[in-house]
């Protein structure tokens, strides 16, 4: 882990949530740094150094604006998978949850029928629940869909497009496939409606960005590997994502083998052609519509804003939709979801969430956030609060405004 490269200017302390929250040096980048440069010279600091570094969310902020390009978030991540063995017992009920369910599938059927179970209120379900998922995840369940899909999205995503269109391979992922079924369907609609040729990546599973944010990068290497797999053999010119951590963590999968090179060379490739579905849709030529009801209020989701740069994408194609966007205050800081975060993290992650639904404008009728952890948790944060406000993805948005137009058909919810 080099971490030499940070000269403590403290650029990096208005973007950490967890310093804005704590105040406290330490749980700042240059101060996680600076523990993580301490541990490297072999010096014992003690159980609370690392409570200071596992804060970290990994939302990448502090890179965004670090003149010296440390990856801190890189850094501790590095750290974490070496102290795997240390894990909290929230992260270890969360790696086994993914590992059962997130993998295959089979798998992703059983998360989405316990979802449903649990957004339904079904007692036996709510109990079940906790037993095969981390502390916490009834209170995440709070922000499921309502009505909750009956069946994953992958076998629904095909769509002709334009003759001679781009092909491009749709990654469902894995919560988006099982939660957001509706979402990814009309992903590939907008995909279509913009001129591809779009067919679900046939063989895909998860992204493998949760087990890495859960330190445990041998599984997030063999989901890599299936991926890769997957897409040499489909010829797609594109692979397109549209969730926030998914995009950042295929666009960076060359970094997952940095030991191995053949497999860097195929991953680095398909990194390469690894786009945004928001980015792809605002290059494309879509109508322009007429104003219409309703405010939304943006939520960069971090692997977007800081990860990515994806900033004007979303605001660009909502606006295109028709819809009036009034700004969030740190639109880009993070809410709190960061992958797992919010399991095993629950105080700063709903204090963090807090923040974040207090700098809704009035007026806002709905909060548009482009990944599955924000939506699960700033919607559980609405619903607890008992507002009005809902929170979507922006191409749900989007969909809906070019569905009332007439430019897409129909389709019943799934």
């Amino acid at each position: 882990m080099d971490a030499s490269g940070c000269v403590h200017c403290g650029l990096c302390l208005p973007t950490c949530p967890t310093y804005q929250v704590t105040g406290v040096e330490a749980e700042s980048p240059r101060g996680r740094v600076l523990l993580l440069q301490e541990l490297a010279q072999g010096k014992d600091l003690g159980p609370q150094a690392a409570a200071y570094l596992d804060d970290c969310l990994d939302c990448r902020a502090c890179e965004a604006v670090c003149p010296s390009h440390v990856e801190t978030g890189h850094l501790v991540g590095g750290w974490r998978e070496a102290r795997g063995g240390a894990a909290t017992p929230a992260l270890r009920a969360a790696r086994r949850a993914m590992r059962l369910f997130l993998g295959s599938p089979r798998g992703l059927a059983w998360l989405q029928r316990l979802a449903r179970g649990a957004a339904g209120g079904g007692l036996g379900i709510r109990r079940l629940v906790p037993l095969v998922a981390p502390p916490g995840v009834l209170r995440l369940a709070k922000g499921l869909p309502a009505p909750m899909p009956r069946s994953l999205s992958r076998g629904g995503v095909r769509r002709p497009g334009s003759p001679g269109g781009v092909r491009v391979a749709f990654f469902a992922g894995c919560v988006m496939d099982a939660v957001y079924a509706e979402t990814n369907l009309r992903t590939a609609d907008l995909l279509a409606l913009a001129g591809a040729q779009v067919e679900a990546l046939q063989g895909a599973t998860c992204c493998g960005a949760l087990a890495e944010h859960a330190a445990d990068l041998a599984t997030a290497r063999a989901l890599a590997r299936r991926n890769i797999e997957a897409f040499e053999r489909s010829g797609a010119e594109w692979l397109v994502v549209n969730a926030a951590g998914c995009s950042a963590f295929l666009r960076e999968y060359g970094r997952l083998f940095a030991a191995e090179p053949s497999w860097r060379e195929r991953a680095e490739r398909v990194a390469a052609r690894t786009v945004d579905a928001l980015v792809f849709l605002a290059g494309r030529s879509l109508p322009e519509l007429p104003a219409r009801p309703g405010r939304v209020a943006v939520h960069d989701a971090c692997h977007h804003a800081h990860a990515q740069g994806i900033r004007r994408e979303p605001r660009e194609l909502l606006r295109r939709a028709g819809y009036e966007i009034l700004e969030l205050t740190a639109a880009d800081r993070c809410c709190g979801a960061a992958g797992s975060y919010s399991l095993t993290h629950p105080a700063m992650a709903g204090e963090l969430l807090g923040r974040k639904l207090a700098s809704v404008p009035e007026g806002v009728e709905t909060v548009a956030a482009a990944n599955p952890g924000c939506l699960l948790h700033i919607q559980a944060g609405l619903r607890e609060q008992g507002r009005g406000t809902t929170a979507l993805h922006p191409l749900d948005l989007v969909w809906q405004a070019y569905r009332d137009a007439g430019r897409i058909p129909g389709r019943e919810g799934r």
